[in-house]
């Protein structure tokens, strides 16, 4: 069996053309059902280098980021014998790819510092020759087009449309023209952060002021609950109806709870008022067996109940009095 020779044929660094290719992209399937080795890309040109197969490619395969080929020369061509011997002497060490069908990115993980062209996320690989010099120990040869440029771009080529849309952002952002993209940037995500922080806030207060008008619906319909105005069952759609429209239902029911209570204090002022007169009347009249004009549980529950509660409620011990001389026979004569 002939001897095979090693050649580690592409890893996944920055080559001196200034682009990468990823090892996990290079589709091989095809080429090994026809492994050719050629020398220096070359196929026709018999005039300098042999320019004709020289070898064939026993095994590929994948060694972490690397694409390593073990290569067998042709014993039987006096041209790859000699490519062969130089090998064997240390003298060639370059292997380099001929790939076509390319799938090529310039998202920002996909690209190392010192990058100048796109990088090969996926290629189909042509042939694979014996180089006397290669870009790097991954030296990959691309198809060229038809004026025989390899068909990358570069990374970071801005057009004058880009350049113009930059400027005008610049300025819109109240930047100088000039600025750069890095700064624009920087600038674009500072204000995007304050935005978001102005938002929550915004929120927050939101939230806080919510909760203040939902204490403050709850206070003005409890009390509007308690002067009579609103019944029980219709708590709940009286607050609802706050949420609707909290400034508009606050001003209407303030002002019926307003007008009940000026009614209730003129109420209470003029009963008051009665009944003293009432009562002076009656004390200037009355003759009771406590004395002349002398209060009685009689008199009061027959007369003035709403008096006879009041010291009920506010003077205990008066009223306990009054019932001890009702029940020991003291009545208002009259």
């Amino acid at each position: 069996m002939s001897k095979t020779y090693k050649f580690v044929v592409n890893t996944e660094n920055v080559n001196s053309y200034g682009y990468r290719v990823l090892t996990d992209g290079i589709d091989y399937s095809q080429y090994m059902r026809n492994p050719v080795v050629l020398f220096m890309h070359e196929r026709y040109n018999d005039k300098n280098r042999g320019g004709k197969v020289i070898g064939r490619t026993v095994k590929l395969y994948k060694e972490n980021s690397q694409l390593v080929a073990e290569i067998e020369f042709d014993e039987n061509d006096a041209f790859a014998q000699k490519i062969a011997q130089k090998v064997e002497g240390g003298f060639i060490r370059m292997a380099s790819l001929y790939a076509d069908d390319l799938v090529t990115s310039v998202a920002p993980e996909d690209l190392l510092p010192g990058q100048k062209y796109e990088t090969v996320k996926e290629c189909k690989l042509i042939e694979i020759s014996i180089v006397d010099i290669g870009g790097n120990d991954d030296a990959l040869r691309l198809s060229k087009n038809k004026d025989g440029q390899i068909p990358l771009k570069l990374v970071n080529q801005k057009s004058e449309n880009t350049m113009s849309e930059l400027k005008t952002i610049a300025l819109a952002l109240g930047k100088a023209a000039d600025t750069g993209e890095a700064q624009l940037l920087q600038t674009i995500t500072e204000m995007k952060l304050s935005q978001t922080k102005a938002e929550t806030e915004s929120k927050e207060w939101e939230g806080k002021y919510k909760a203040l008008q939902k204490s403050e619906a709850e206070t003005i319909t409890d009390k509007a609950v308690v002067l009579g105005l609103v019944t029980e069952d219709l708590k709940d759609g009286i607050l609802l109806a706050f949420e609707a429209n909290h400034e508009g239902q606050k001003a209407k029911l303030s002002k019926l709870i307003s007008d009940k209570e000026d009614a209730n204090g003129k109420n209470k002022k003029q009963t008051t008022i009665a009944g003293a007169v009432q009562l002076s009347k009656q004390n200037a009249s009355v003759t009771t067996d406590a004395g002349e004009g002398q209060e009685t549980f009689d008199y009061l529950q027959k007369h003035n109940v709403v008096e006879l509660q009041r010291i009920r409620t506010e003077e205990p011990t008066k009223y306990v009095q009054l019932a001890k001389d009702y029940a020991s026979g003291i009545r208002h004569k009259g």
